[in-house]
């Protein structure tokens, strides 16, 4: 089988789970205080995946940020994912790449705030968790041990996604709520876009679309030892 596509399954089986539906909270692993390694051995390279949840026990992140530690000290360089718009110099532009975000998701997970309001207990702007764990946002990769001079983050930006999006599926239209809401209000209220629109961007945009991307750029790099932390 084509290399290119068995880095698309393994990317499929351990990226993020998503979060918002109460059925697959046992998914986030939450008890869980270690996390999987997942291996790709050829004569070219070495890729060791590092699944990992948005949300989790303090253990767990602990036991991540000591397997990035030591694998980077074998010559491991990290691909870690992350939505950004750091190449897009229009700030209109930028910002409403971030509302039509919002407007889709029906809330946006940004500084402290994150996709756990530690105050509530609630994932994802939905989701009420009531276990017995004591749960906190993902820490940044800094604190994971990852090194920021060498590492290399591989995902597309929010505007290419969106723009993306929008030419398969049509403009998301914004309106006055969407603009005079903060961001950092909680209780976002304004009206969202379809729930098949919806489900279309959070399985083909947020995970399939950023899977392609980034195995494409594993597969392209010169390096030949990769750990990708997605």
């Amino acid at each position: 089988m084509n290399k290119f596509i068995i880095l698309l399954l393994i990317l499929t089986l351990t990226s993020c789970a998503s979060i918002f539906n109460k059925r697959i909270i046992k998914k986030l692993g939450v008890k869980n205080e270690k996390t999987e390694l997942n291996f790709i051995d050829s004569k070219e390279k070495e890729v060791i995946f590092i699944p990992i949840h948005h949300v989790g026990r303090k253990k767990y992140y602990e036991d991540i940020a000591h397997k990035v530690d030591s694998l980077q000290k074998h010559n491991f360089i990290v691909f870690y994912e992350g939505v950004s718009d750091e190449k897009e110099k229009d700030s209109l532009i930028r910002k409403n790449s971030f509302l039509k975000l919002r407007k889709i998701m029906g809330f946006f997970p940004q500084g402290q705030q994150g996709y756990l309001d530690t105050v509530t207990n609630v994932i994802g702007g939905k989701v009420k968790y009531k276990g017995k764990h004591k749960l906190i946002n993902q820490p940044k990769y800094k604190q994971l041990k990852v090194d920021s001079l060498i590492a290399i983050r591989t995902d597309v930006t929010l505007t290419e996604l969106m723009n993306d999006f929008e030419k398969q599926y049509g403009k998301i239209i914004l309106d006055s709520c969407d603009f005079e809401t903060d961001f950092k209000d909680k209780n976002y209220k304004c009206k969202k876009v379809k729930r098949s629109i919806r489900k279309k961007f959070k399985k083909g945009y947020v995970k399939d679309y950023r899977n392609k991307y980034l195995a494409k750029k594993i597969f392209e790099s010169k390096k030949n030892k990769i750990l990708v932390i997605y």
